[in-house]
């Protein structure tokens, strides 16, 4: 038995799962520059607020709901609003609630920005994956992303958003 043999199979197809993520995410945030779109956090944003039904969310819930990190959120919203991406609205009945909110300038910079990321995951994802191990990985990671918060059974966006 050789080394790798020897780490757990759950091990290693977490480790798999991290660096693949991880190469998907460097490959398409270096395509979004090179191609002069928005970057791969403002395309993060973008796509989690247009998953919305209302194109809007709370601050607080975009923050757990967006895929990269949330470190330096706060400084992403407000270039993002100087830039017209986004406006920000303030919760009713709530003073200390604030919601981000999805402007046409925002969506349109979000589906100009898609063929270049359905490029990459073309040929990164759909181009290694069948539907039938599609369907089995949303299944896994539907189940991983729901939060002992939530409660629930519902996946997060996290799991479905592109």
């Amino acid at each position: 038995m050789n080394l790798t043999e020897a780490i757990p199979v759950k091990h290693r197809a977490l480790r798999a799962m991290l660096q693949t993520s991880g190469r998907i995410i460097r490959t398409v945030s270096k395509r979004l520059d090179d191609a002069g779109h928005v970057s791969a956090e403002v395309y993060d944003v973008l796509v989690t607020l247009e998953y919305e039904a209302t194109h809007r969310m709370r601050l607080s819930q975009l923050a757990d709901e967006i895929v990269l990190s949330r470190s330096g959120l706060s400084r992403l919203i407000d270039r993002m609003e100087r830039d017209g991406l986004i406006r920000r609205e303030e919760c009713p009945g709530d003073r200390r609630g604030t919601y981000a909110v999805l402007t046409e300038a925002g969506l349109a910079a979000r589906q100009s920005a898609w063929p270049t990321v359905e490029a990459e995951l073309a040929e990164l994802w759909n181009n290694q994956v069948t539907e039938a191990e599609a369907a089995k990985l949303l299944k896994i990671f539907s189940r991983i992303t729901v939060t002992p918060a939530e409660g629930s059974k519902k996946p997060s966006r996290k799991a479905t958003a592109l």
